[in-house]
């Protein structure tokens, strides 16, 4: 078993639990870990046989840049839902960040939710 890491991969969407949050863009950052057996990939050295991190990328920054969500939970839910229907055999992790929220006392750095997709291999 291997685990994939891409760290920090960012975008801006229109994603707020208000109408005000949803009309402007706003900066977030996704960190996902996947694991994955990748014997093969090992062995090859081979891109077509490991998870390309740039798919994986592509999905996170398309989903995040196209659709909206009113919470942060519904957002990560459609990322890992979208890369688990990909890659079946993989496992991932995710943390989905939204940078500056705003209007939260205290002016955290990030709001962020936590998530887990187990595949089925």
């Amino acid at each position: 078993m291997a685990t994939l890491v891409l760290a920090r991969i960012a975008f801006e969407g229109r994603h707020g639990a208000t109408e005000r949050e949803r009309r402007t863009l706003r900066a977030f950052e996704v960190d996902v870990e996947i694991d994955s057996p990748l014997d093969r990939a090992r062995a090859s050295d081979s891109l077509a046989d490991t998870i390309d991190y740039r798919d994986v990328a592509d999905i996170i920054v398309r989903l995040g840049t196209t659709e909206t969500h009113h919470l942060l939970e519904s957002l990560a839910g459609r990322m890992l839902d979208t890369l688990g229907a990909r890659f079946p055999s993989a496992t991932f992790r995710m943390e989905v960040r939204k940078l500056a929220p705003p209007a939260c006392p205290g002016h955290p750095a990030y709001a962020a939710v936590r998530m887990s997709w187990i595949g089925s291999g």
